[in-house]
């Protein structure tokens, strides 16, 4: 028994190594702050940004941004809004209707200015289009 054992956990656990490690989705749902154009006081784009426009450029981007969505913190949960309100906007609509109750707030960068923000207020920014200007995605 004990033999058996062993040798599912070498097969499964081999099969897990296996599989390639996706460092932008990890890093991606561990990002601090929500933040989209310039910021600090450099105006430079923000780590979660570039980490957004690496997964937006990508063939599985509305797939990732899912997974972004369902295993990322609540910064990370809204980069994964934006890309899913760009790429699907029915799914965002269903996504966000879900989070009208939400009491949570958000890390969040505006320029050099870092706060908390309600998670909704975040949510209802997002849809109004805010974070999909042009102005956001060419700096």
């Amino acid at each position: 028994m004990k033999l058996w054992l062993i040798a599912a956990m070498l097969f499964f656990g081999a099969r897990q190594a296996t599989e390639p490690i996706d460092t932008v989705l990890e890093r991606a749902a561990k990002v601090a702050r929500f933040a989209f154009g310039g910021t600090g006081y450099a105006g430079v784009i923000s780590d979660g940004e570039r980490d957004y426009r690496s997964i937006l450029a990508r063939k599985s981007a509305l797939a990732d941004f899912e997974k972004l969505y369902s295993h990322g913190n609540l910064p990370a949960k809204c980069y994964a809004l934006v890309g899913i309100n760009k790429l699907n906007p029915a799914r965002f609509k269903e996504l966000a209707r879900r989070l009208r109750t939400s009491n949570e707030n958000v890390a969040t960068m505006h320029g050099c200015i870092m706060s908390d923000e309600a998670f909704v207020d975040v949510v209802r920014q997002i849809e109004s289009g805010q974070y999909s200007r042009q102005g956001y995605q060419q700096r």
